[in-house]
């Protein structure tokens, strides 16, 4: 199992809390590997600074559209690096990341691709990434505190759990949907449904 920083480690029937952008980002930033490349996407690369700058962002967006712990955010299919940061910023609130276009499966916040680039649909809306990134920056999210046995991001019947992303499970197989890749940033494996 991978080493990971808990919030507050579980103990008997307490799973305890973590997150796991705290994990991939915060981390590394606070030790010292700001410059670091976290992610290399299409010949360029990002830094563990410039991600945690845009996560907190996108993740201060969210939460001013009321999403938290548990809640739900539909992701569709994005250009990678928006696909990166929305599935992080969910994590960094707490929510679960849902990929799933079936009817019914509309949420309160979407975060999808409309002519090749990302926007927030909330309650039918739809708000440029752009537009909503710069709201963000005002007011970054910090980390939520998530249980231990929170659900990451869910795909039909596959579920992606917090501590299989930063590799702490029992069962070290990563379940991944048809369709999906992995990303991995600071050791924690993401889904990935880029824009085709």
């Amino acid at each position: 199992m991978a080493e990971v920083t808990w919030f507050r480690p579980p103990s008997g029937d307490d799973p305890g809390t973590l997150n796991a952008c705290y994990n991939a980002l915060d981390l590394h930033v606070i030790r010292g590997r700001a410059d670091d490349i976290a992610l290399s996407l299409d010949g360029g690369g990002r830094t563990y600074a410039w991600l945690l700058t845009e996560v907190a962002a996108c993740a201060g967006v969210l939460r001013a559209f009321g999403i938290g712990v548990g809640d739900r955010v539909v992701l569709g299919s994005l250009p990678a690096e928006s696909g990166v940061v929305a599935v992080l910023a969910v994590a960094r609130v707490g929510a679960v990341a849902a990929y799933d276009n079936s009817p019914g499966a509309e949420g309160h916040v979407q975060v999808r691709s409309v002519d090749d680039a990302a926007v927030f649909t909330v309650d039918g809306e739809d708000l440029p990434w752009d537009v909503a990134m710069r709201a963000g920056r005002t007011d970054p999210a910090p980390s939520a505190d998530v249980p231990g046995d929170a659900i990451l991001s869910r795909h039909g019947d596959d579920e992606l759990s917090v501590l299989a992303a930063v590799g702490a499970s029992d069962d070290q197989e990563l379940p991944v949907p048809a369709g999906a890749g992995v990303v991995e940033v600071g050791g924690v494996r993401l889904w990935s449904f880029d824009t085709p």
